[in-house]
């Protein structure tokens, strides 16, 4: 007889399907080759971050309301069509629209793929394993991640047009298969099917609670400024590559091998807390992608180069099952989704507007964007401490 696979299982194949992406290695080449400056680069993520911070406390509502399956196969539906579009898209206004588009299925993902994964492990009395089950599905993310750097490295190596072409429709077809797979979702029954409150009541419960409770606010401050700025990093080590005269076949491999540091960072997060502490596991994990930039931004030789975006882009995966943990404690499960997305929208505001500020100071010089983003990392990490007492589930 087969065993029937659970949600734990089926959202980490999701997130693995999902984040298959085969142009992530050029994807700023790719923009460039199209005439947008940095500024427009980096504004199409804020366009991404702002839009999703628009609708996330709604998407997040909505997920309590109808049920968090729904809303996960609405957003990985809304991911397919912004990648479809993405295919034909030769303007930065098509790449607007595209930006919009998955935004909103962003934000319908945020707030109920982690709230599903949370609630199918209380009902399994199993929540103390977050961290644990939360950084697995980031090292899928990152073994996605990885895969798609190697087998995109080979796809785009030529670093010609019709190269990121194939490797977009290529992802589309994963992204399609992932929103086909979020149909064998479970929607969760008993005390964890979907709220009956209203609208209005879930999001003032939300505010409420993020008011309340100091240790909750504490954590969502010190996540915010602990943002590593993944995606810019993304944006931006293409061109410090080709400054430190780094081949082109190396970077796809580079994402790849740090996608694989970023797998086993994300799978061992929780070790943090167990070897260090709660205090001092938080300000490494937070520190660590800072102090990388800082060596980025005076580093620029072919090979060490290299080492220092894997070990940046590997480290930044370390503090998000933490944080999901830390936060997840201190909510109930009725508005979860609503709860998650309030922070969501606070940090997508802050990612927004920063990326401006970083894009127009790498027009200047992408060195300076380096210093400023290991700055704004270090200056969370040293000054917005959480202990014991700001973790305990209790402390509301």
């Amino acid at each position: 007889m087969i065993k029937k696979i659970d949600n734990i299982t089926i959202l980490h194949i999701i997130r693995f399907l999902s984040s298959l992406y085969f142009y992530h290695q050029v994807i700023t080449l790719y923009f460039q080759a199209r005439g947008l400056t940095y500024v427009q680069i980096n504004s199409l993520w804020a366009v991404i971050v702002g839009t999703q911070a628009l609708a996330e406390v709604p998407t997040g509502i909505v997920a309590d309301k109808i049920g968090r399956k729904v809303s996960i196969i609405i957003a990985l539906g809304l991911q397919f069509l912004g990648e479809f579009i993405f295919i034909f898209a030769d303007s930065y206004l098509l790449f607007v629209l595209v930006c919009v588009i998955a935004g909103i299925g962003f934000s319908f993902l945020s707030g109920c793929f982690e709230a599903m994964m949370y609630d199918t492990l209380k009902a399994q009395n199993r929540q103390n394993d977050m961290q644990k089950v939360a950084g697995l599905n980031g090292s899928f993310a990152l073994a996605a991640t990885m895969a798609g750097s190697v087998i995109g490295g080979f796809i785009t190596a030529g670093l010609e047009l019709s190269n990121f072409v194939m490797a977009i429709i290529l992802t589309a077809f994963f992204v399609f298969l992932s929103f086909l797979a979020s149909f064998l979702l479970k929607e969760l029954s008993g005390e964890y099917k979907r709220s009956g409150d209203s609208s209005l009541k879930l999001l003032k419960d939300g505010v409420n609670l993020i008011k309340a409770n100091q240790s909750l606010r504490r954590i969502i401050l010190l996540s915010l400024l602990a943002t590593p700025f993944i995606n810019y990093l993304l944006n931006f080590y293409p061109p410090y590559f080709v400054e430190a005269k780094v081949s082109g076949y190396f970077f796809g491999a580079t994402l790849a091998i740090a996608s694989l540091l970023g797998f086993f960072a994300s799978k061992y997060a929780y070790l943090f807390e167990k070897l260090f502490g709660v205090t001092k596991g938080v300000m490494l994990a937070v520190l660590l992608p800072g102090i990388f930039y800082f060596l980025m931004s005076v580093i620029s030789h072919s090979i060490l180069s290299i080492v220092l975006v894997i070990f940046a882009f590997g480290s930044m995966h370390i503090q998000k099952p933490i944080f999901l943990d830390y936060l997840n404690r201190h909510i109930e499960s009725k508005n979860r989704a609503t709860v998650l997305s309030l922070i969501n929208v606070i940090s997508g505001f802050y990612v927004a507007v920063m990326g401006l500020l970083i894009g127009f100071v790498a027009d200047i010089s992408l060195k300076h964007s380096f210093v400023l983003m290991g700055t704004l990392i270090a200056v969370g990490a040293l000054y917005i401490k959480i202990d014991e007492s700001h973790v305990s589930a209790n402390n509301n």
